[in-house]
């Protein structure tokens, strides 16, 4: 059984396999995704967290993974084995951070964001500020939001409280960070230019369409 191929794949399928898992037995899968990603554990780490997750299941679910892991499926290069473009990493952020941007769709726009310059996040740090775990479960705040030093540019915090940065942290990243036909340019370079208030409605057009659906 290839552990990690194990791991992908439950990532793959996290949404419905998290509702079926032993309250009990979550504890030692964390634990042993956590030296996983911290890099203190190896393949035989990587092993202890695929029984963990296959004890945590019911029998059939713990037997259609570990199909998956000794099928050896490999899509990606040899030593980082993925599932439909999902990794063992992924499952990491899924259960370690909650963190939903995984996989082939939403992982590309994760690495994009997490590319950017940025600053560690620290205790105290405004809650309105955008913060953003990587792979390695750190976290970190994009530099755009800083008019200098720590201090936050007040517009930033104006619009990440209505695009709720808090909950929703890598939605208002992107929002800040991509770039839009409407401005030939990213939000976040109007930063300092005179723009809040065009920000400030973008921003509170965009919740409102939202709150449509």
């Amino acid at each position: 059984m290839n552990p990690y191929m194990v791991l992908a794949a439950a990532a793959a399928d996290w949404d419905r396999l998290a509702a079926l898992l032993q309250p009990d037995r979550r504890p030692p899968l964390t634990a042993h995704l956590s030296r996983l990603r911290t890099g203190t554990g190896d393949r035989d780490t990587a092993t202890l967290a695929a029984r963990a997750l296959l004890d945590a299941l019911p029998a059939d679910e713990s037997a259609r993974l570990r199909r998956h892991g000794d099928t050896g499926r490999f899509t990606g290069a040899p030593g980082d084995p993925q599932y439909a473009g999902y990794a063992a990493a992924d499952l990491c952020l899924l259960v370690l951070d909650g963190n939903p941007m995984v996989g082939p769709v939403l992982g590309p726009i994760r690495d994009r964001l997490l590319r950017e310059p940025s600053t560690p996040w620290t205790e105290g740090a405004d809650p309105r500020l955008i913060a953003l775990t990587g792979t390695d479960g750190h976290r970190r705040m994009p530099l755009f939001q800083f008019e200098a030093g720590t201090m936050p540019w007040r517009i930033v915090l104006e619009v990440n409280a209505v695009l709720r940065a808090d909950t929703d942290p890598w939605g208002a990243a992107d929002w800040w960070l991509s770039r839009t036909t409407w401005w030939d340019g990213t939000p976040a370079a109007l930063l300092g230019r005179g723009r809040d208030a065009e920000l400030l409605g973008a921003a509170r057009e965009l919740a409102a369409r939202e709150g449509e659906d």
